[in-house]
């Protein structure tokens, strides 16, 4: 059993560093007319939604799980950057590290504090959409973590009501729809969103459950990431810290 959850947590958190290559730096022009001024407002306020959150740490729980398999619940504490650098401890019940995983922008590091076995890789996206379904990169991670919704290039984006009279952002790229952004009813906060592969097929979606306030921004208190294959994870975010200082060596992990 202890193999079988070192195994699945060590390929739930890799993942790769070009993904952040996805993300948009400026906004593009959208092609509906009707729409181009309530929807550049909320794509701008979304994209600059804690802005000058660039570093935060925390504790909570964990619990993952895959199709037909029963729950794991853990738990966690974690320490991020932006864009990409993040760094996560499984805790056993005593509160000690069980494993530890990290992303320096360049290697996926994994570390298991039971056995002394260590690994170490490159940066890659195969592994965790081959295994489990659930692509999760460290870019979406560190973004939703900081209370941050990852916009991605597209050419076209559109703001719709669907039969649950919520207000969804669709935005689209070559004609495929590409990410979907649910509003809450004042379209004020992101309550979900949805990510798709460049033709249009789901990906996961991951919901926002809640937000608290520290110090000067919103953060998430729960993110929850869904599959359509039954692959998803939970997080409940019991502390929370803003600005705390970090080093890049924090994200190195090395054999003991």
């Amino acid at each position: 059993m202890k193999h079988a959850i070192i195994l699945f947590i060590a390929i739930f958190f890799s993942a790769c560093s070009f993904f952040t290559e996805r993300i948009v730096k400026s906004l593009p022009e959208l092609s509906d007319t009707a729409t181009i001024i309530e929807v550049n407002n909320l794509l701008s306020n979304i994209r600059l939604k804690n802005r000058n959150l660039n570093t935060f740490k925390g504790i909570g729980k964990i619990t993952f799980w895959q199709k037909d398999t029963q729950c794991i619940t853990l738990s966690i504490a974690w320490i991020g950057s932006a864009p990409e650098l993040i760094r996560i401890a499984i805790l056993n019940i005593s509160g000690q590290p069980l494993l530890s995983l990290a992303n320096d922008g360049e290697w996926f590091y994994f570390l298991s504090h039971t056995d002394n076995s260590f690994y170490k890789k490159r940066s890659s996206s195969s592994i965790l959409e081959k295994v489990i379904k659930l692509p999760v990169k460290p870019v979406e991670m560190v973004s939703f973590l900081a209370g941050r919704i990852p916009l991605y290039e597209y050419h076209t984006a559109n703001i719709t009501r669907n039969k649950k009279q919520e207000y969804v952002i669709v935005l689209k790229k070559n004609g495929n729809v590409i990410q979907k952004i649910y509003l809450d009813e004042n379209k004020k906060n992101v309550r979900k969103v949805e990510l798709f592969d460049k033709k249009g097929n789901f990906l996961y979606s991951l919901e926002i459950a809640g937000l608290q306030k520290i110090n000067e921004y919103h953060v998430p208190v729960r993110i929850i990431a869904l599959s359509d294959n039954g692959n998803g994870f939970k997080i409940n975010i019991h502390k929370y810290w803003t600005d705390v200082s970090v080093n890049p060596s924090m994200f190195v992990l090395t054999p003991q």
